[in-house]
Parts: C-alpha cells; sequence; structure tokens
C-alpha cells in the first residue's frame, strides 16, 4: 500500500510541476521582466520561443518529407495540408523580424536569429519547395499551378524565399523568386478588379493583400523597386469594397463580396498591410478597432464578425477552419493573429493587453515551448503550427517607448488558479509521500 501511495504521489508530483507550478512562474516571470508582452515593444520571449522552435523544425521536416503523407492528402483536409507550408511561411518571415530587432539591439539574444536557426531556416525552405507538399495545390490548378492564379501558395513561396534569401545572403533561388514574383503580379494587374483566387472560385481579399505586401518585400531580396506598384495595387483591391475594410470572401472578376468582413482574414490583414501603405492601414485600422475590438468585463480580444453584425447570438459562439471557436464573440484567429496586427501598429494597449493574455493561457515551459498550442496542433501534420504563428506575432515590433498595459482580470484569475492548485496539490502529493507519524503507525498496525 506505501508503494502504491508513493508511486501515485511521485506521478502527482510531475504532473503538478510540469503543468501548473512551472507554467505559472514562467508566466509570472516573463510578464514581470519582458517589457514586449506588456506592450508593442520587442519582446524577449520572442527570442525564447524561436529557439525552441529552432531546435524542433528541421527533425519535424525531415520526417514529414520522407514519410509522403502530403501526397496522400485531398484538398478538403486544410489543416493537414496548407499548415505545414503555411508555417514555414511564418517561421521564415519571423526569424527575418527577429534578425532585424536583434541587430538593433543585441542584448534580446546571446546569439542572432539566422545562426541559432539555420538548420530550421534551411528545413523551412525545404518543405516550402517540396513538390509533394504542393500535391493539394495540384490537385485544384494543374501541374502548371505556378502559372496559375493560384494566390495564397504563391504568397507563400514569395514570403519564404525572400526570407531565406535575406536570412542567408543564399541565391540559388532567386531566379523561382524572380519568375514568381513578375507572374504573380501579371496575374494581379490583368484582372479588372485587381483580385485573384486562392483556389478556383475562391476569393479571399486579405490574401491578395498579403500577396502584394509580399511582392513588394520580395524587393529586398531581387533588388528592385515596387514601391509604387505595391501602392496602387493594394488601393485597386480596396476600392472594389468602397475604401473599407475587405470582406471575408468575394467574387474575383466582379469585386461582389460574397461575405462580410471578418476578424480571422482582418488579423493576418493587418499583420502586413502597414508595410506596403502605412497610411491606408493606419486608416483601415481605426475601423478594425471600432468593429472588432471588444473589451468584457474579465477579458479583451479581437472579435469574429463584427460588433455591429446582423446575428450577434448566433456570432457568439461559431466554429470553422478559419476562424477557429469563436466563445463570446472572442475569434481564436482573430485574436491570435490581430496580435501582431496590434503590435505593427504601434498600439501598445491593446498589443499589452492580448501579450499578457496570450503567455498566461499558453502556460509556458522554461525552455521556450507553449503547453497548450503544442497540445492542440495537428499531431499528424502540422504539430507547431499555432506555436509558430505566435512566434510570428511576438516577432512583430511596434516601437519600444510604451509603458505596459494593464493586465486583463482573466490574467489574474489564470495565474491565482495556478497558484493555489499547485499550492493544494503539492500539499496533498506531500502528504502522500511523507506520510504523518499517525498514518505510519496505523499502516504498522494493519501490517
Amino acid at each position: 500500500m506505501k508503494i502504491v501511495r508513493r508511486i501515485l504521489g511521485a506521478l502527482l508530483l510531475l504532473a503538478t510541476l510540469n503543468f501548473i507550478t512551472i507554467p505559472c512562474l514562467t508566466t509570472s516571470w516573463h510578464l514581470s521582466g519582458d517589457r514586449g508582452l506588456r506592450s508593442a515593444s520587442p519582446s524577449s520571449f520572442a527570442f525564447k520561443l524561436h529557439h525552441s522552435l529552432s531546435k524542433r523544425i528541421p527533425r519535424y521536416v525531415d520526417k514529414r518529407i520522407a514519410s509522403g503523407k502530403a501526397e496522400t492528402l485531398g484538398p478538403a483536409q486544410i489543416a493537414a495540408t496548407e499548415w505545414p507550408v503555411y508555417g514555414a511561411f511564418f517561421y521564415l518571415l519571423a526569424t527575418e523580424n527577429l534578425q532585424q530587432t536583434w541587430e538593433e539591439d543585441r542584448t534580446l539574444s546571446s546569439h542572432p536569429p539566422h545562426e541559432i536557426g539555420s538548420a530550421a531556416i534551411e528545413a523551412s525552405v525545404r518543405i516550402m519547395l517540396d513538390e509533394g507538399h504542393a500535391h493539394w495545390v495540384k490537385n485544384y490548378w494543374g501541374d502548371d499551378y505556378l502559372d496559375q492564379p493560384n494566390c495564397f501558395y504563391r504568397m507563400l513561396m514569395i514570403g519564404s524565399l525572400t526570407a531565406h534569401h535575406n536570412l542567408t545572403a543564399n541565391t540559388q533561388h532567386l531566379p523561382l523568386l524572380k519568375r514568381i514574383v513578375e507572374d504573380l503580379a501579371a496575374d494581379i494587374d490583368a484582372s479588372p478588379t485587381g483580385l485573384i483566387d486562392d483556389y478556383p472560385e475562391q476569393c479571399f481579399p486579405a490574401d491578395v493583400a498579403v500577396a502584394i505586401t509580399m511582392i513588394r518585400h520580395a524587393d529586398s531580396a531581387l533588388g528592385t523597386d515596387r514601391k509604387a506598384w505595391a501602392e496602387d495595387a493594394l488601393t485597386r483591391l480596396l476600392a472594389n469594397f468602397a475604401g473599407g475594410l475587405p470582406p471575408y470572401t468575394a467574387v474575383d472578376d466582379s469585386g461582389r463580396a460574397l461575405s462580410p468582413t471578418r476578424g480571422c482574414t482582418n488579423g493576418f490583414f493587418f499583420s502586413f498591410a502597414r508595410e506596403t501603405d502605412a497610411k491606408t492601414a493606419d486608416r483601415l485600422y481605426t475601423d478594425y478597432t471600432s468593429s472588432f475590438w471588444q473589451e468584457k468585463s474579465l477579458s479583451s480580444g479581437w472579435r469574429e464578425f463584427p460588433i455591429d453584425h446582423q446575428r450577434p447570438s448566433e456570432d457568439a459562439f461559431y466554429f470553422d477552419p478559419d476562424s477557429g471557436p469563436v466563445i463570446f464573440g472572442f475569434g481564436t484567429s482573430a485574436t491570435g493573429l490581430g496580435l501582431g496586427a496590434a503590435r505593427l501598429h504601434g498600439d501598445h494597449l491593446r498589443a499589452g493587453q492580448l501579450g499578457a493574455e496570450f503567455i498566461a493561457s499558453a502556460l509556458p515551459l522554461p525552455n521556450g515551448r507553449l503547453l497548450i498550442p503544442s497540445l492542440v496542433g495537428d499531431k499528424d501534420h502540422a504539430p507547431h503550427f499555432p506555436e509558430i504563428v505566435m512566434l510570428h506575432q511576438l516577432s512583430i515590433s511596434g516601437g519600444s517607448d510604451a509603458p505596459n498595459a494593464p493586465m486583463p482580470p482573466i490574467v489574474w484569475i489564470i495565474l491565482a488558479s495556478e497558484f493555489l492548485l499547485s499550492f493544494l496539490f503539492l500539499r496533498f502529493t506531500w502528504r502522500l509521500l511523507r506520510p504523518g507519524p499517525l498514518l505510519d503507525r496505523k499502516a504498522a498496525t494493519e501490517s
């Protein structure tokens, strides 16, 4: 009986320390010392998370490509098909962001991100260029998929290859990058509305806007100058919607909106669009905050549907692959991607509130791993994707001179709950491992 009790106590001790106590202490440490989690300032935790992911990504990519799984998947399996290459895109751009930040403040990391992530950088490009991981795109567009509208996939390739060159100075992929940039820009120019499809009959205006930003970003690798082109292309795109927020979906050849503007695509749009046209993006960001920012008694965040949407009761709880779970109006994807949007726009108050909520709810570990995001990733196909997305959001910086934002009550509730549970479980564990004299005498009598 004593052996069973002590085994149970040891298991409970490990579970309590790993899943409650250590995350609580780690969260408290970062919230007290990392101004980047309490504002839009550069975040030291982002470098720690980058280090952790950089060690895990190469093994994942090698195993993923060798398995051949990607060639067995159909277009309907969105997470399994899109997330592996989408993660490569986000990781490479995040590393590029962190490298630029590190060059401005080398106290944030002992080594440069491009050095820490060297193996993961190459692995990310490897999976991005892997023909097997383009299988689902070929199902949509055919073998000439790089010459089709194919906006989303070509956007990922442009961003990935640009970041790879900027991080490594490797010129190997520049001819391919140049070809894709020129073809995608020509397709956008040839469209009567400036819109093109991600997949046949599926046009997401926010993706086209980010593709324009990626084409502009490719100037840094190709030595070209498409600044004026990018501004004009974004203006033409937004003109379809009276200059307002882009809708979730639209018809590419007419510009007609098929669905309302939504938080998940706006978060993505505002995490990039300012790099194309700051004046336009800042004006729209004001509309974004007034229609999508929500503050309740316990928490703050971005809504999936506008505040004035016609179906408030239905929109409070919702789910689809793009939005993730919507709870009391708060969108999971909208709030996650909205963190980068707030940071890019130097919105220190909202960025600080979201950063504090993020670190508290993610349950960070001392090695930089995020416990909750790592548990909800697609274990078979993209286990690191949620963490990579959050890395990208935290890699964006909106300036340094800002006070810490107040922490929403939910952060204090999470920390207090973790502390209380740690105390109760550790106390119970202690009694299991070190029973008092009375229990020892009783056990001896029974034996």
